[in-house]
């Protein structure tokens, strides 16, 4: 069995792959010149994930509060409070896009209709799994870092470019809570077993969310079908 640092290392490594092809596709998506009708639903889903991102990180810092330590209190306090103003950021995205003012009550909609996809990997899980919560923070959070720092890097609107780079180094921070929280607790066979295990069925999950929110790139797929197997075959 490996130490749980060693463990969380080798995590990062197998991550690799999923990170570089959704990288691939978001440089894809944007690089194609979407109409701004296209961009305006695109951040739509964007902004609808990171107030659920909000919201579940909230419930279970409230629900598990009293038994964590005070250090993950305070960062998984300011990771809710870093999504509620990446939920800002991306509405003002939207409005700099269509020059009006976001309808919330249409946003509330779209989230009761399940349209804040990638959190749906942690919404399945009970609130006081901390595997869970920190496997995907590790794993979703890393991916929205590198995504939302090359998004920055090609998109030729500034303003947006200059709120997806205020995003990404948010994310980092958000991403190594759950480093953090998994070099705490896998730290027994089983729990690194139980960990691969929701780490393979999250990284699938963000991926196909990857290729509905952007654009299918084969090169992309090949690398994960390289590093995961056939299941991300078509």
């Amino acid at each position: 069995m490996e130490t749980a640092s060693n463990f969380v290392s080798t995590l990062a490594a197998q991550n690799e792959a999923l990170f570089q092809a959704s990288e691939m596709q978001v440089e894809a998506y944007f690089k194609a010149n979407p109409s701004k009708e296209a961009m305006v639903e695109h951040f739509r889903g964007r902004c609808m994930n990171e107030y659920r991102n909000m919201e579940e990180v909230a419930s279970r810092l409230l629900r598990l509060s009293s038994t964590l330590p005070r250090g993950m209190v305070r960062n998984l306090a300011k990771q809710v409070l870093d999504e509620a103003t990446h939920f800002d950021l991306v509405a003002n995205v939207i409005e700099h896009l269509t020059g009006e003012e976001v309808n919330m009550q249409s946003l509330a909609d779209e989230r009761d209709a399940g349209q804040a996809k990638g959190v749906r990997c942690l919404e399945e899980f009970d609130e006081n799994d901390l595997l869970a919560l920190y496997t995907y923070q590790f794993i979703a959070e890393g991916r929205a870092h590198r995504v939302w720092q090359k998004m920055s890097e090609i998109i030729e609107d500034d303003y947006i470019a200059r709120a997806y780079s205020r995003i990404a180094k948010d994310e980092l921070f958000h991403s190594n809570i759950g480093r953090k929280g998994l070099e705490d607790l896998a730290q027994d066979a089983e729990s690194q077993a139980r960990v691969l295990e929701l780490a393979d069925q999250m990284r699938k999950q963000l991926y196909d969310v990857s290729c509905s929110n952007t654009v299918e790139v084969p090169a992309a797929r090949a690398i994960c079908v390289e590093a995961y197997g056939s299941n991300y075959l078509q």
